[in-house]
Formats: C-alpha cells, sequence, structure tokens
C-alpha cells in the first residue's frame, strides 16, 4: 500500500473510530510503529489531527463555531472601542502578537501611528490589514492548515511557529470569562493554539466586549490570572474589578 493510500485509510479509521493507536495500526498495515507515527505526523501538520500517547485522535470542528464573516459584523462599535483602547498599550518597536478573532482584528487600524512595529498573527486576514495600514511594519505569518470558520492557521505546525517567537504582547479574545471557570471558548485546536500564544509572550491582554461576562463555554483557555489586562467596551461590575484586580490584572474600559 502507498504512502498516500494508507494516512487516508489511517483518516477514514479516525472518522469512525474517533482514536486510533500506533501499535494496532502498524499490526494491520504491516508496516513498523515508526512508519505510523510519520503517518500520524502529517496528519497532525496538516490540522486534522492530534497526536496523544500511543496514537491520535480527531480533530474536528465545533458545530458551535461562528464563521468569521459573521463574527466580525457582531458587536463592530463595541470592538472598535476596545481595540482603540487595546492600541494604547502599543509602543513603537514593540513585538506583538494578534490572533485569529475578530475582535483583535480591528486592533489593527488604530496602530497606524506606530513604527517599527514585527507583528506575528496566525490570521491570514489579520496579516492582510497589516500589509494594508501598518507600511512599516514586519508582519510574520505562523503558517499551517488554514480553516475556512477563522481565515485562520491551526495545527502543529502553527503551534511550533508561536514557540519559536517571544512577543512584547499578545492580544487575544476568546468566546466567554466567568468568576469560576475562567476564559473558555469551543474549539479545541484554536485554544491549543492560544495556550501556546500565552506561554510565549510578556504580557497577554484580552479582548472582551460586555456580551461575554458571567459566561461560559466547554473549553478552558486559562485562569484569570494568567491575564495581564484585560481592556472591554463598558465598566464593569465593581464584583468584576475587585476580583481582577486581586488577580493582577489591569483592567480598561471607557471612562
Amino acid at each position: 500500500m502507498l504512502n498516500l493510500e494508507r494516512i487516508n485509510h489511517i483518516l477514514q479509521d479516525l472518522r469512525t473510530k474517533k482514536a486510533v493507536y500506533v501499535d494496532q495500526l502498524a499490526k494491520e498495515y504491516f508496516v513498523s510503529p515508526s512508519t505510523i507515527r510519520r503517518d500520524l505526523d502529517t496528519l497532525e501538520k496538516k490540522g486534522l489531527i492530534r497526536r496523544t500517547y500511543g496514537g491520535a485522535i480527531l480533530i474536528e470542528p465545533s458545530s458551535s463555531e461562528i464563521p468569521y464573516g459573521i463574527r466580525k459584523s457582531e458587536n463592530q462599535a463595541a470592538k472598535n472601542i476596545i481595540g482603540e483602547l487595546a492600541a494604547d498599550l502599543v509602543m513603537d518597536d514593540q513585538f506583538i502578537f494578534l490572533d485569529v478573532t475578530s475582535s483583535v482584528s480591528f486592533l489593527v487600524r488604530h496602530l497606524q501611528n506606530r513604527t517599527n512595529l514585527k507583528v506575528l498573527t496566525n490570521s491570514a486576514q489579520t496579516a492582510l490589514d497589516c500589509l494594508d495600514n501598518l507600511p512599516s511594519a514586519q508582519i510574520f505569518c505562523t503558517g499551517g492548515w488554514m480553516t475556512s470558520f477563522s481565515r485562520g492557521f491551526v495545527g502543529e505546525t502553527a503551534r511550533q511557529r508561536i514557540a519559536e517567537f517571544h512577543t512584547d504582547l499578545l492580544f487575544f479574545s476568546a468566546r466567554s470569562i466567568s468568576l469560576e471557570d475562567g476564559i473558555t471558548d469551543v474549539n479545541e485546536e484554536d485554544i491549543y493554539l492560544k495556550q501556546q500564544m500565552i506561554a510565549s509572550t510578556r504580557k497577554s491582554v484580552f479582548l472582551c466586549d460586555h456580551t461575554k461576562f458571567d459566561k461560559t463555554s466547554y473549553r478552558l483557555v486559562c485562569q484569570i490570572e494568567d491575564l495581564d489586562y484585560l481592556v472591554t467596551d463598558q465598566r464593569p461590575s465593581n464584583l468584576w474589578l475587585s476580583r481582577l484586580e486581586s488577580s493582577g490584572v489591569e483592567v480598561i474600559y471607557p471612562e
């Protein structure tokens, strides 16, 4: 059996079983475990699977995901306010990471007066926006497998690229934030990358409009204590301000 044919069979197995194991596949296809591991590496680099101890699991897009075009059209006024406030954190010559979310995409237009920025992003659309709006900036893309939902790059190739850099500031967003459960979202692969972004930056900035407070999605991104700044479009409640302050998070909102 040819490599490509075997890889396609393995992918079909995953779509049926959701998980596979190296030793089992090696026996089934009469090849060595190292050959199966290389096959799984190929699928992981395409963003189709996640390697686990002894095997792999299928990455399935969540039905709760909202396409990028729809997300960008929602709460535009709030996102623009947040983008303008967040831009005040950026200084000339800094290296910043912009994630794939629509909230972060509104930040770019407010950075036009900054010079000599370096921008790393896993968003193809944000990279193009930076080229149009930030002529003095150097733009780096993670590469990887591009999804139609986010117009961004995912997969192990993207994660490894993120891990190579150490940025001054990370700007990211997510679906929900709550006092009990922290910051949560719905897409496992996107969350996996956000966690690497947080690990690879000096300061993390969470962009969050008022509709996301006191809500929980079903996959954890990070705890509130992992943030350095939270930027929002309305003054949070006193309870939220107290919790964020006690967690060492600076809150930025319109006065």
